[in-house]
């Protein structure tokens, strides 16, 4: 089997929402972040007792991936043609002679009264074929679009949208992760997402002789998107709430901080590991011979 893979790209999306306006709504609205639930509805804290305690810009990340794998193959196969004249004995097709062959119709369930009451009657109930030895020529088909949270391998349903909101790509990781951003590093990397999607894709084909089976992975992109996060701290009743905004949309919504910053170093050849040696990992190894193809 070939495997085709397309250019890769890591991308930012551009943030549409600012850091600033984005805290001061997490301010103006701090009473509800604190007060949620039902408890919000019998105590609710004077604006002066909830205090911005925290904040930070992170980026959290998900993969975009396209997956296309195609079978061309052949397929023997007899196809039986009924003749209706009780006359013919012999067809020919193509120059080529073929014997009519009677057999006893097998009566239905439902028929099986009908057909008796035929035959004492004097209707024949004898079904007269003939058989053509043929080839089907198969193309077999699948394409697949998905976008999956980096971390946890999820399906990320605003996706589709995303990738179409304005980016920049991204060469080189470390300015992602220097000062105060925070980065959630990615923990699957594109072999096992790309090896996630094609698992529901490859599958036995029934062929007497396979021309082509390919797999191309026409995308395997990787987005890192902004989140603004700011926590407050209701201290009499020694409560926390997270305003989390996505700073793409400007979507507001109760979530969490992140706080700490992670050790590990994100890196491109760490994230994208699909080569001549790992490509054979992608496909079950029912599928034979596997290779990475230009």
């Amino acid at each position: 089997m070939d495997v085709r893979l397309a250019p890769t790209h890591i991308y930012t999306l551009n943030p549409t929402l600012d850091f600033e306006a984005a805290e001061q709504q997490a301010i103006d609205k701090r009473i509800n972040t604190v007060a949620g639930g039902l408890g919000g509805l019998f105590s609710r804290p004077k604006p002066e007792e909830v205090d911005l305690v925290y904040k930070e810009i992170r980026y959290e990340s998900f993969w975009h991936a396209v997956c296309n794998v195609r079978y061309v193959f052949e397929r023997n196969k007899d196809f039986t043609v009924p003749v209706t004249g009780v006359e013919v004995r012999t067809v020919t097709i193509l120059g080529q002679e073929f014997e009519i062959a009677a057999q006893q119709a097998q009566p239905t369930q439902s028929g099986g009264f009908l057909s008796q009451l035929g035959q004492q009657i004097g209707l024949s109930n004898t079904v007269r074929t003939f058989t053509l030895a043929g080839v089907e020529h198969c193309i077999d088909e699948n394409r697949q679009v998905q976008y999956l949270d980096a971390v946890n391998g999820q399906a990320l349903q605003v996706g589709a949208d995303f990738v179409q909101k304005d980016k920049t790509e991204v060469t080189d990781l470390t300015p992602l992760s220097t000062g105060d951003v925070l980065v959630v590093v990615p923990q699957l990397s594109a072999a096992k997402i790309a090896r996630s999607v094609l698992a529901s894709m490859i599958k036995p084909i029934q062929a007497d002789k396979i021309l082509e089976e390919t797999v191309a992975i026409e995308t395997l992109d990787l987005y890192f998107r902004p989140i603004y996060a700011f926590e407050f701290a209701w201290k009499p009743k020694n409560k926390t709430g997270v305003a989390e905004f996505d700073a793409v949309t400007g979507v507001m919504i109760s979530g969490k901080a992140l706080h700490t910053k992670s050790d590990r170093d994100i890196t491109r050849e760490s994230l994208f590991d699909i080569n001549a040696e790992t490509v054979t990992s992608l496909i079950p190894a029912a599928a034979g011979n596997v290779q990475l193809v230009p």
